[in-house]
């Protein structure tokens, strides 16, 4: 890797040899009804580099626990696809919220529990346990986010405490377990959430850059949730992939351990006026029902869990765009909106990885057509066809 005009670029050509491909895989996918249940048993071990089983809690003893006892079942199923590819790595993801409810209980734990050197040490020593006892190869810290406005305003500098704590005490294990973060991609949240970044990738393996959430249904035009880059009507706009990973590059935070955020989902909004259907357009909510019973757009509150294999229902028999200058598509079909990304935006965000970044993480394992029954295009196309340009295989 070498520095060019202030900015980390690895050489492309041996860049397939550094990446890492992370995905999510989401608990709660395990109850959803009908064939759309997804266990870890699932998934196809040598589909990703590293697994991200999403999530586990803080409770108010300040220790790491499974949401649920039946989750320990889980973990079991995700770790035994390393008998089948033992060079796959396995991480737990602990949230603040476990990014299902948005619960202030939850958001007052994480707070709790960095709160102090004692309750921080009690927290790393019952994380140690739960993931080795699990089988599992590190910890992954999904806190959104430290310093906002529903936390405490300490809480940025105790997260960059609990960091440097947790990385002391991983690397004293044999072997030592990995530590990363999932982050925010919008600046005004980094800003406010991350006391000296740098500090922090100095205690992190890799950090996920969470750029697939910019819009969402709430806003009452349509806009693309993960845009590469600007419109050209808003040249300045942040909130984009590349001005996100660049931010975080130009904070000191090695190009190396940064991951793009790719999303295996669409977002889709219900248009005011079919007749009116372009970027900006004007919405009235969002979209109707995907398969599962469970709206395809929806708001912050349950942002993760939009069903991707739904986008391929509303793509079929729609008109497909491309917005040429963000990298990205959408469709339009029956007064229904939906951006997402298709084989020609990886390419254009692979591209982008290959000049500077580290790899890429996908939210979810589960939000891919691991069936091939709706989207027509075999097994995991959208993390397959990603798979293929990032690694070379």
């Amino acid at each position: 890797m070498e520095k060019r005009n202030g900015r980390f670029v690895v050489d492309s050509r041996n860049q397939h040899l550094l990446q890492k491909l992370v995905c999510y895989y989401d608990r709660d996918a395990a109850t959803r009804a009908s064939t759309g249940g997804f266990t870890p048993a699932n998934i196809d071990p040598n589909l990703c580099t590293h697994i991200i089983f999403a999530f586990a809690n803080v409770n108010n003893q300040n220790n790491l626990v499974p949401v649920s006892s039946n989750d320990t079942t889980l973990y079991a199923q995700l770790n035994n696809l390393k008998n089948s590819n033992p060079q796959l790595k396995t991480l737990l993801a602990v949230a603040d919220q476990a990014l299902t409810t948005r619960s202030e209980f939850n958001l007052k734990m994480f707070s709790s529990m960095v709160a102090a050197k004692n309750t921080r040490t009690k927290f790393i020593n019952s994380a140690i346990l739960l993931l080795k006892d699990n089988g599992f190869d590190g910890l992954n810290l999904d806190w959104q986010y430290p310093g906002d406005e529903k936390s405490q305003p300490k809480d940025k500098i105790r997260f960059t405490s609990l960091c440097q704590e947790l990385r002391i005490a991983f690397d004293a294990e044999s072997p030592a377990l990995i530590l990363s973060a999932s982050v925010s991609a919008e600046k005004t949240m980094i800003d406010n959430s991350y006391y000296n970044p740098a500090i922090i990738a100095a205690s992190m393996d890799f950090m996920n850059v969470l750029s697939f959430h910019f819009h969402d249904t709430t806003e009452a035009v349509t806009a693309h949730h993960s845009p590469l880059g600007p419109s050209t009507s808003n040249a300045a706009d942040t909130l984009t992939t590349q001005y996100a990973m660049n931010y975080w590059l130009n904070l000191g935070v090695p190009a190396t351990k940064l991951n793009v955020g790719f999303a295996a989902f669409g977002v889709a909004y219900t248009l005011a006026d079919p007749n009116v259907s372009g970027v900006g357009a004007a919405t009235s909510g969002p979209a109707e029902e995907g398969c599962y019973g469970e709206r395809l757009g929806s708001g912050p509150i349950t942002r993760y869990r939009k069903r991707g294999i739904s986008t391929c229902l509303y793509i079929q028999g729609g008109d497909q765009h491309w917005i040429k200058e963000q990298s990205v598509s959408y469709a339009v079909t029956e007064g229904q909106w939906v951006g997402f990304d298709n084989n020609d935006s990886i390419d254009a965000k692979v591209a982008h990885i290959a000049d500077n970044f580290g790899g890429a993480c996908v939210w979810a394992l589960d939000l891919d057509d691991y069936t091939g029954q709706f989207c027509k295009a075999g097994i995991n196309p959208f993390i397959s066809y990603l798979k293929s340009k990032l690694l070379g295989v």
